[in-house]
């Protein structure tokens, strides 16, 4: 339900969500544990299948071997669940330098919640050609992060749009490199 409220009534989302006394297990057990998932389950199951992988750095697929698949979907989650903490980080770090109170589980918050659509999105990873559109989607992140920082992290408002540009940088580095890595264990 929290994804769907976030997809359709983002504005008033955020603001129950930053009103929520919560910590960062609760965070990912709740949420994060399911939603990283959908990704590596979907290319897990596609390269099974159709015996290659989307890559997003050559868009395109890359042959991939039955144990390679497992292996790079095992990794691909791991990734996930850390990368979605070096982005809170990112968020607590860009944060306190414009001025908004840090705190790390608020951080967090937006980094998971905030990532609602590309964890959607991956699910494209089951249609291996298809894959990289479907990061087009993911990118309605953005958004997100774009209303979730003001009310979450208590961020000035004139500092909204380069707070979320820089977020959405980290973000998509640690897509990339998440991407290069995998990438680099399905094409060894």
């Amino acid at each position: 339900m929290r994804a769907q409220r976030l997809l359709l009534q983002p504005t008033q989302e955020w603001t129950t969500i930053a009103g929520e006394f919560t910590n960062a297990g609760t965070i990912y057990w709740r949420f994060l544990v399911p939603m990283a998932a959908i990704g590596p389950v979907a290319a897990t199951v596609g390269g099974l299948v159709f015996r290659e992988r989307g890559s997003l750095l050559t868009f395109g697929t890359v042959p991939i071997s039955l144990g390679t698949a497992v292996q790079a979907g095992v990794l691909e989650y791991v990734l996930n669940l850390v990368g979605v903490y070096a982005l809170a980080v990112a968020i607590d770090v860009i944060g306190g330098a414009i001025g908004a109170p840090r705190n790390r589980v608020q951080a967090l918050k937006v980094a998971a919640y905030g990532s609602t659509p590309y964890w959607l999105a991956s699910a494209f990873a089951l249609f291996p050609r298809i894959e990289p559109l479907g990061m087009l989607v993911g990118l309605y992140s953005v958004r997100l992060f774009a209303a979730g920082l003001p009310p979450v992290i208590k961020a000035p408002r004139d500092r909204t749009a380069a707070f979320t540009l820089l977020t959405s940088i980290a973000a998509v580095l640690l897509v990339l490199i998440i991407t290069a890595i995998i990438t680099r264990l399905v094409v060894a």
